[in-house]
C-alpha cells in the first residue's frame, strides 16, 4: 500500500512538472515565434512627422510647402541626434528644436520658443546634410549643428529649457528629408554618446 501511494505521488508530481514546463515552453514559443529571441519582443515606434502647420505637405519624412513641422516625439533622452537632408535647394529652410506651440507659426526661429540653423547662415547645396545634437546632460543645455558631418561650433545655442521637439521650417520651394530616429540610417555617425530621437511610445 505504501509503495503504491509513493508511486501515485511521484506520478502526480511528474505530471504537474510536465504541465508547468510545457506551459513555460509554450509561452516562450509564443513570445519568440517570429524571431526565436524573447528580447526581440520589444518593437520601436518610428519617429515621424507630428504637429505641423496647415500649409505643410509631407510624404513619409519628406517635408515641403510652407510653415513648420515637428517630429512626432519630443526629445526625452539626455543626448539626442537627428539629421535633415536638403532635397531641393530652393527657397528658405530652418532646422532645430522648438516648443509644441511653434507648429502653427510661419517661422521656426521664435524668441523663447524656437531655435534653429537657418539656410541664410551657411552656403549649401542639394543633397547636403544638416546634423543636430541636443545635449540635456550638461548645464546649460547645448544645441549644436553639423554641415555634412562638420560641427558648426560658432552657431551653438545654449540655455534652452523645457520640452522641445525636433523641427524643420520650409518655404518658397524648399524640400527637406528628415531622419529623426535613425531607423532608415543616418548619413553621418552621431557624435559619441548621442543616439537618434527615442520614441516614448515604444511597445514592450
Amino acid at each position: 500500500m505504501g509503495n503504491n501511494a509513493g508511486k501515485t505521488v511521484k506520478s502526480a508530481v511528474g505530471k504537474a512538472q510536465t504541465v508547468v514546463e510545457g506551459g513555460i515552453h509554450g509561452l516562450s514559443a509564443c513570445m519568440s515565434k517570429d524571431t526565436g529571441d524573447i528580447s526581440d519582443i520589444k518593437k520601436e515606434t518610428p519617429v515621424t512627422i507630428g504637429f505641423h502647420g496647415p500649409d505643410i505637405h509631407f510624404d513619409d519624412l519628406r517635408v515641403s510647402g510652407s510653415g513648420v513641422a515637428l517630429a512626432s516625439e519630443s526629445i526625452s533622452q539626455d543626448k539626442a541626434y537627428f539629421e535633415v537632408k536638403i532635397a531641393k535647394a530652393e527657397g528658405r529652410w530652418g532646422v532645430g528644436v522648438c516648443k509644441q506651440s511653434v507648429h502653427s507659426s510661419d517661422e521656426l526661429n521664435v524668441e523663447g520658443e524656437g531655435w534653429c540653423l537657418s539656410s541664410v547662415q551657411l552656403e549649401y547645396g542639394e543633397g547636403d546634410v544638416i546634423g543636430v545634437t541636443y545635449d540635456q546632460s550638461i548645464f546649460p543645455t547645448a544645441l549644436r549643428f553639423y554641415h555634412n558631418g562638420e560641427v558648426l561650433e560658432e552657431l551653438t545655442i545654449t540655455s534652452i529649457r523645457g520640452e522641445v521637439f525636433p523641427a524643420v521650417h520650409v518655404t518658397d520651394g524648399a524640400v527637406v528629408d528628415c531622419e529623426f530616429d535613425g531607423e532608415n540610417g543616418f548619413a553621418y555617425p552621431p557624435p559619441a554618446g548621442f543616439t537618434g530621437v527615442v520614441s516614448m511610445r515604444s511597445v514592450m
